[in-house]
């Protein structure tokens, strides 16, 4: 990021929330395709400031909201992952516009989280997701957790306390594999000294949500719009295998990308060429 490429901030007042947004407007001829970024756990608008930074730069209008939780978008009480899922509905909705189709583009969990809207919000044109990670299936949280015993906690989270903790907060570390959000050393260090990102904590009542929310249409009656997936290589927190069964079932268009020698943030070549050069023949073809 330079002066010259500078997002436009401000606040966009959703229900009881004061919702951070950058917003990217291209330099010259806008395309006729909006995207809409969504971060992960541990994550923030910001984050995804190369992604908007290059499709701003090649005509693409990009909207990166701090989902609540993160970021600089404040939050007063627990709040869930249904939030997530309703607040960027209504972001598809107030982005709309007779010009643009809007693209949703999700990292780490904001990948299921944009096929969860494009499930209820049929304005939604096409996807580009870097994971699908079925959070209601024990391998695929077992797979995200920093290590058993959050594993086993969680459990007995889900299974028996259930609401008595929504109101405790936890360092996001705690939940997930941190030290690999990212396979550059000096990225993962710079990522966890993010007091409203990586670094920040979490409500348990978000974790709770999280891993039971289930799609409003399954993979299988899903054809909605066009899907691409763009698969880290080294992806240590959410590879592959976690991913395929909810990729495979899906009825749409669909292809897939696997991002040679990327990391879970994928930040490394030839793999951002192969994402560039292959979500630009993807916003192209819709």
């Amino acid at each position: 990021m330079t002066d010259n490429n500078l997002p436009e901030e401000y606040f966009w007042k959703w229900r009881d929330y004061q919702v951070h947004i950058d917003h990217y407007q291209p330099n010259g001829v806008k395309r006729d395709k909006k995207l809409i970024l969504l971060h992960g756990g541990g994550g923030n608008g910001r984050l995804l400031s190369p992604v908007a930074v290059c499709f701003s730069q090649l005509g693409y209008e990009c909207v990166a909201p701090d989902l609540p939780g993160f970021g600089l978008t404040k939050i007063n009480t627990p709040n869930s992952y249904h939030t997530w899922i309703e607040l960027v509905d209504d972001l598809v909705q107030k982005e709309m516009n007779d010009q643009q189709s809007i693209i949703l583009c999700g990292v780490s969990l904001g990948g299921m989280l944009a096929y969860q809207v494009a499930c209820v919000n049929s304005n939604v044109k096409g996807l580009v997701v870097t994971s699908l990670a079925d959070t209601r299936l024990k391998d695929v949280r077992a797979g995200l957790a920093r290590n058993r015993i959050f594993g086993s906690f969680s459990s007995i989270v889900f299974n028996g306390l259930k609401r008595s903790l929504d109101n405790v907060k936890i360092p996001i570390r705690w939940t997930t594999k941190m030290w690999a959000m990212a396979n550059d050393r000096n990225l993962v260090t710079a990522l966890k000294r993010d007091s409203v990102g990586s670094g920040s904590s979490v409500y348990l009542k978000f974790i709770r949500t999280l891993f039971e929310v289930a799609p409003a249409i399954e993979p299988f009656d899903f054809d909605r719009c066009p899907l691409l997936f763009l698969q880290p290589e080294k992806d240590k927190i959410i590879p592959w295998v976690l991913s395929k069964p909810f990729y495979d079932q899906l009825n749409c268009e669909k292809e897939v990308m696997f991002l040679t020698n990327c990391g879970h943030i994928p930040i490394e070549k030839p793999g951002t060429d192969q994402m560039k050069e292959s979500a630009l023949l993807f916003l192209e073809r819709i």
